[in-house]
């Protein structure tokens, strides 16, 4: 039968996106997901505002986020408390002590890859929507050097982009949390994709520009997003 999970989402509570959680949870349902991972950047906000709207369905809304350390994005699933460190060692030892999983999203995206970070990571995802082809090509070749299971994940900071990508697993619904972390640990699933628009990108970050109060990253990713938006509207 098997069961999907969508991975790698970005609400409100991010410093680069307003995507609502109602809004996931609507597409999340449409979707038929069953495991639904919201990463928001630096808070497990996100992910508790879906807990509290799923009511079990999806069946499971993991406790997670990314975060960001001085060598790169860090993704922490299955977490109960808040993460404060910013420093990659500091992270993952905390993500451990709760019984956690540690994901590397985007290995070759804005990251500074070593031995030491590689041999403490749990999950690759070898699929980001953001990501350039040679990323993702580049992602799955560490995965299967490293013999580590894999996510794909949709990165998704706009509506239009939560069904970018979804994993399709083998076997029945995990029963609970325990027998879903021994999935994501042994299965290789399906990481179904699909193309969506280059608009999203710079929409974010003039987004994020706008909550940060940056004006120079605004007026830069404005006319990225205009020319976006150009070159859409002639195909």
């Amino acid at each position: 039968m098997g069961f999907r999970c969508l991975f790698h989402l970005h609400t409100r509570n991010s410093f680069d996106s307003w995507l609502s959680p109602a809004k996931i949870l609507a597409s999340a349902r449409a979707m038929k997901v069953d495991v639904l991972m919201v990463t928001d950047h630096n808070t497990l906000a996100g992910s508790r505002d879906l807990q509290k709207l799923s009511q079990g369905d999806p069946k499971f809304v993991v406790t997670a986020a990314e975060y960001q350390t001085e060598k790169g994005d860090i993704i922490g699933l299955f977490l109960r408390n808040e993460i404060h460190s910013r420093r990659s060692n500091e992270v993952i030892a905390e993500i451990r002590a709760q019984g956690g999983l540690v994901v590397l999203p985007h290995p070759y995206k804005a990251h500074s890859l070593d031995e030491e970070l590689l041999r403490q990571i749990d999950v690759i995802e070898i699929h980001n929507s953001r990501c350039s082809k040679s990323e993702n090509d580049s992602a799955r070749t560490l995965a299967l050097n490293l013999n580590r299971p894999v996510l794909g994940g949709a990165d998704a900071h706009c509506a239009g982009e939560l069904g970018a990508v979804l994993n399709q697993f083998s076997g029945d619904v995990p029963g609970d949390e325990s027998e879903l972390k021994k999935c994501l640990l042994s299965g290789h699933p399906a990481v179904e994709t699909q193309t969506v628009s280059s608009v999203f990108r710079p929409y974010s970050q003039v987004v994020k520009a706008i909550k940060t109060r940056n004006p120079g990253l605004f007026m830069s990713q404005a006319k990225r997003l205009g020319v976006a938006l150009l070159r859409e509207s002639l195909h």
